[in-house]
Parts: C-alpha cells; sequence; structure tokens
C-alpha cells in the first residue's frame, strides 16, 4: 500500500489535480481490498446499507437542486464538481468500509500520509506569503497566498485545518512516546515536531478552532492514565498538563484568542445558527431564501447573514445549514439519515474503547480525525472552503463504522483481517 500512502500524501499538499489524485487514490484502495479476502457481511455495520442509501440520495437530490437553483453547472470546469458531488460522498464511504481489510496499521498510515500532505501545505503558503520569509511573528488574520493552483488567494480559514490536523495529533505522540521500543520513540518524535508546526500554522492563521480540537483529542487521556497502574501514565498524564499549560500561555499571545477573552468567548457565529434556525421554514426548497440580522460581540455593530449587503456572510458556517440553504431540507433529511447511525455508533465505539482501556495510538490517530472533522462541520464552511477534506470526512465515517465493527465482532481493540474471513 505504498502506492495508497504516497497518493495521499499528494492529495493532502492540495496540488493543483488534487481531485483526480483522489479519485486515483481512491481506486488503487478499492483494487488493493479486491485483491484481498472479503469482509463477511458480519463485520459491517449493521446500518451500512441505510447510510449508503442515505448518500447516494442526498447526492442525486442535491446535485439536481444546486443544477435547478443554477448554483451548479455542468459545463467547463463545473462538471468535475458535478460528478463529484454525485459520485464521492457514497463511493468515499463505500470505500472506508472496505479498507479495514487492509490491516490497522495500513489504514493509519493513510491517516497521517494525507495529514503530513496537508501540515506541508500550509507551511508552503505561510512560506510563500511571508516577507521576508523567516519573519516566523507574522499573523494573517484573513487572507493568505496559495502556494500553488487557484485561486491564489484564499481566506485563512480555507487552509487553516490543515495545521489543525497536525496539531490534534500531538496526543498520539505522546502515547508512543512512553513506549520503550526505538521505532515508536522515532514516530512520537515526527508526529509531536509535525504538532508543534500544526500549532504554528494555527497561531500563524489567528485561528481558534485548532485548540478546541485538541482539547477534544487529549480528552481520552485521561481515561488512559485511569485505566492504568504503570509509572508512565502519570508521567503521561504530567506531560499532559504541562502542555495544556504551555498551549495556554502561547494562545494568550493569539489575537483571536486575545479577542475571545476580551469578549467572554463570544463568536459571532452563533447568533446566525440561532436565526437561521428560527427561519428554517423560508428555506425549505433551498435557494438562499433565508437572511438573518445579529450583531457582532460588542452588541453594537449590525452583522448579518444572506441579505447580500457588503461585509455579510453569504454561508453559515456550517456544513448541514449551508446545505440546507442551497438546496433545503431533503437533501438534509437524506445526508442525517446517513450519518446519525454511524456517528453514534462511533461515539460508542470511542468511549467503550476508552473505559475498557483499550486505547492505544492508533486509536488516538483516528479520535484526532474525527474532533477535527466534527469541529470543521459545526464550525466552518467546509464544503466550499475544503473540498478535499469534505469528501474524505465520509471515507473516515466509513473506516471508523467499519472498524468498530470489526472490534465488536473480534472482542479486542486490533481489527486486523483474519484468514478465515471468506465471503
Amino acid at each position: 500500500m505504498i502506492l495508497a500512502a504516497v497518493l495521499f500524501f499528494l492529495v493532502g499538499l492540495h496540488l493543483p489535480k488534487a481531485f483526480t489524485l483522489l479519485y486515483v487514490a481512491l481506486l488503487v484502495c478499492a483494487i488493493q481490498v479486491r485483491q484481498s479476502k472479503p469482509l463477511i457481511n458480519a463485520a459491517l455495520p449493521a446500518y451500512w446499507r441505510w447510510s449508503f442509501l442515505g448518500l447516494s440520495l442526498f447526492s442525486i437530490v442535491y446535485l439536481g437542486i444546486m443544477l435547478y437553483w443554477g448554483f451548479a453547472s455542468p459545463v467547463g470546469s463545473g462538471f468535475l464538481d458535478c460528478i463529484s458531488a454525485l459520485v464521492l460522498p457514497a463511493g468515499c464511504f463505500w470505500v472506508g468500509l472496505r479498507l479495514p481489510l487492509l490491516g490497522r496499521a495500513t489504514t493509519t498510515k493513510l491517516l497521517l500520509a494525507y495529514g503530513l500532505g496537508s501540515l506541508l501545505y500550509v507551511l508552503a503558503a505561510l512560506f510563500v506569503a511571508r516577507h521576508p520569509w523567516w519573519a516566523l511573528d507574522q499573523i494573517f488574520p484573513a487572507e493568505i497566498i496559495t502556494p500553488w493552483g487557484v485561486p491564489k488567494v484564499v481566506n485563512v480559514r480555507s487552509i487553516e485545518q490543515n495545521g489543525i490536523l497536525a496539531l490534534a495529533l500531538l496526543p498520539s505522540a505522546l502515547l508512543l512516546a512512553v513506549k520503550p521500543a526505538v521505532p515508536a520513540r522515532a514516530g512520537s518524535f515526527v508526529i509531536g515536531g509535525a504538532g508543534l508546526l500544526g500549532l504554528h500554522a494555527v497561531l500563524s492563521l489567528n485561528g481558534r478552532l485548532g485548540f478546541l480540537a485538541l482539547v477534544l483529542a487529549l480528552v481520552p487521556l485521561l481515561a488512559v492514565a485511569l485505566h492504568t497502574r504503570q509509572s508512565w501514565s502519570r508521567s503521561l498524564v504530567a506531560a499532559t498538563v504541562g502542555g495544556t499549560v504551555l498551549m495556554v500561555t502561547l494562545m494568550g499571545r493569539n489575537p483571536a484568542f486575545q479577542g475571545s477573552l476580551a469578549g467572554n468567548f463570544c463568536d459571532e457565529r452563533f447568533g446566525i445558527y440561532a436565526g437561521f434556525l428560527q427561519h428554517l421554514g423560508k428555506g425549505l426548497m433551498g435557494g438562499h431564501q433565508i437572511a438573518v440580522s445579529s450583531f457582532r460581540c460588542d452588541g453594537k455593530t449590525p452583522f448579518a447573514f444572506g441579505d447580500g449587503a457588503p461585509g455579510s456572510l453569504t454561508m453559515v458556517h456550517n456544513v448541514v445549514l449551508d446545505i440546507y440553504n442551497d438546496a433545503g431540507f431533503l437533501p438534509v433529511l437524506f445526508l442525517l439519515i446517513a450519518l446519525v447511525p454511524a456517528l453514534l455508533a462511533i461515539l460508542r465505539g470511542f468511549w467503550s474503547l476508552s473505559i475498557r482501556g483499550m486505547w492505544d495510538w492508533q486509536w488516538s490517530v483516528r479520535w484526532s480525525w474525527f474532533v477535527v472533522l466534527l469541529t470543521q462541520w459545526l464550525f466552518q464552511p467546509l464544503l466550499y472552503g475544503d473540498g478535499l477534506l469534505y469528501y474524505l470526512s465520509f471515507l473516515v465515517l466509513g473506516l471508523l463504522a467499519a472498524e468498530f465493527a470489526l472490534v465488536c465482532s473480534k472482542g479486542n481493540a486490533d481489527p486486523q483481517p483474519q484468514s478465515t474471513l471468506s465471503a
């Protein structure tokens, strides 16, 4: 699976042909799975057909309504976007369901390969945008130059998540650091170094969501300490506390965090969310029919969504609500039918592993991915900010759903394929 890992790395770099590379990566993974012995039906989650059908219907209905309103076009470069919207949600989910057959170590490498590529992408953007390039204290609160591809300038929130993913992997580095084996400690050094670079990227882009993702990623370490009587668990907790103190110190120097403190952690998005939810009836069929008026955190400055005025928001900054704003309730209904059973099963699986003392660094990698995707779906227009990560979220959803199904069927935390599995 070296080829697949290389492809995931290149996709993470967000190269100009990244979507083509994503299709190739999915094809390579599907071929590898096809050449392996297939999973037995009992190893797949019981709800997988509902999720797959829900995603398929979601894609069809969503694309159809987007074409009706003129928000999408099958002409020119928009043709590939239409194909991706139609094929990738269910396709990525299906490939994700089959990936556990290749082994947990292999799928972990794929996740880390994408994370490394995305980190290099955001670091390259910072390198290009800084003048001079070694001015590490320069902060970009609004826009940043991209190192390659189009558009040449993007909103920093469209690139920040690439650093957040590396930052959220720091707990995995801590779990690797306590292992006696030299390769494990070397891996800890690499992942930890990437996490610190991710921290630098988040601070440089004036971000806040990265710190929320990191805090959520650290939560399972408390359960690890409670279930482990070895001395290293105390060291792990000490390192976590020390790292948290360091993080808070660095955050205190971050303008975005200082602004949050000044506004009692106020965020204008919550006012937009509340107003949007109150007017859902106006946008049952989509078409950007909902407009919301609110105020910024000072309580005086007007802040609006969807009214067309200069400076007003054009996206809700929540993936599900953005889809509702575009295409109405029907695609959202099919999307929730697909996502809710899988999300509940995945959360139960993570909870079960943590309270049973079966947590390890590879599960930590998966949990970090999960919390990054969760925060991005909840608080960012990921569908438009980073389409690659949006579609990969369906692959990660299928991967986690299938891995927890295997854990339940085998009764241990290492869902490796067995030679006894058959069709």
